[in-house]
């Protein structure tokens, strides 16, 4: 995939810490953002998966067939 060029319009003070921090970990800005932006998107594609996963598993219930607010403290606790 080829590298496009973008303009980002974001704050002076932001993208002079941006450098300061790109150049004592001897990278770049757009390294740091690419970072980011991978990091980002790949954190909600594992939200979305989880997500996706705990709705197949719902569908299969029901696991409980009792309303949830009629079991005892004790019923909880109790070891089988």
């Amino acid at each position: 995939m080829a590298a496009r060029n973008i303009t980002l319009s974001l704050p002076d003070d932001l993208i002079r810490k941006a450098k300061v921090h790109a150049a004592q970990h001897n990278s770049t800005v757009n390294a740091l953002v690419r970072k980011l932006l991978e990091e980002a998107l790949s954190d909600d594609r594992r939200t979305r998966a989880a997500v996706d996963e705990l709705l197949t598993i719902a569908a299969r219930g029901p696991y409980f067939n009792r309303d949830p607010r009629a079991i005892r403290r004790e019923e909880i606790y109790e070891r089988r």
